[in-house]
């Protein structure tokens, strides 16, 4: 199974009686037809578009806007990162509740997994640890979704947390007041509250981009790559015509495709796919990017 991985979204917001329900209708119709395409209900109301590069959103915002009858308003494109952890930490949360009574403790540990990896759980305690009274899978589940609830925000600028392991180390409860339900709140302040102390990190999303020019211009390419903070990786000639292969992070390409072309004379054309998701750098100030709180 292939899973696309969305790196640009960007907010559409229904104006006027029925847009929404028209809007959101020619959507699904568009994605439906584009399997790299896909919308999510945002929170003020709008309809959030994603998609795979730049010039495909703006292929079909330029379609929704030459239909008759349906009026929206453009939001800003957002890049879409991702936020990990790069420590590993133990952390131990109690969960008390009156109404309904509600008692459970996890101690969790944390640990960061390679890129790609997504989210895992485990269940490292001994089995005398696990609450009696609650099937395994129950308990398990339980923590799946606690987990997978925390994970839908990072610490550092709100992004899906990912590539990183939750392991549950030990347990406490009460005969009668230990459902799985408390199991699952605990999990998801647990991770909460550890993820400051696990080194939380933005992932950006890294592009493969293959450009394509003159010889002439191949200097200049080059230059215009390192610009964009990219790596060239591979350089071959077809003849007189040079074909640069750079991984270059997705934020900085905003208006590539037209930007090469001016650098060319209009002779140049390109291609992007998304690659992998990196560690964004540390500024080159040497000041970390991560708000002063979270640093540590």
């Amino acid at each position: 199974m292939t899973i696309i991985t969305h790196v640009l979204s960007i907010p559409l917001e229904p104006r006027g009686p029925g847009a929404l329900g028209k809007l959101r209708t020619m959507l699904d119709a568009v994605c439906a037809e584009d399997a790299t395409l896909a919308v999510e209900d945002g929170p003020a109301g709008e309809i959030i578009l994603k998609g795979i590069s730049e010039p495909q959103l703006e292929w079909v915002i330029s379609y929704l806007q030459n239909q008759p009858g349906l009026a929206f308003q453009v939001g800003t494109p957002e890049v879409r990162y991702r936020e990990t952890i790069t420590r590993v930490t133990d952390w131990t949360h109690t969960h008390k509740q009156s109404d309904p009574p509600q008692f459970a403790v996890l101690r969790i540990q944390l640990t960061p997994l390679g890129r790609g990896a997504g989210i895992e759980t485990e269940i490292n305690c001994p089995s005398d640890e696990i609450p009696p009274h609650i099937p395994l899978p129950d308990f398990q589940g339980a923590i799946d979704r606690g987990v997978h609830a925390a994970c839908k925000a990072g610490v550092v600028d709100g992004f899906p947390l990912t590539d990183l392991q939750v392991a549950i180390l030990d347990a406490g409860w009460h005969d009668t007041d230990s459902p799985p339900e408390a199991f699952e709140v605990a999990a998801r302040m647990a991770l909460r509250e550890a993820l400051a102390r696990a080194r939380p990190w933005l992932l950006e999303p890294m592009m493969v981009v293959v450009a394509l020019a003159p010889e002439e211009f191949l200097s200049e390419m080059i230059a215009d790559f390192n610009q964009r903070r990219g790596k060239v990786q591979s350089l071959a000639m077809h003849g007189s015509i040079a074909a640069i292969t750079a991984l270059v992070p997705f934020a900085n390409l905003a208006g590539y495709d037209n930007d090469l072309r001016a650098m060319t004379q209009r002779r140049g054309a390109s291609t992007m796919a998304f690659d992998h998701y990196a560690e964004v750098p540390p500024r080159l100030d040497g000041e970390e990017t991560l708000p002063a709180a979270l640093r540590a």
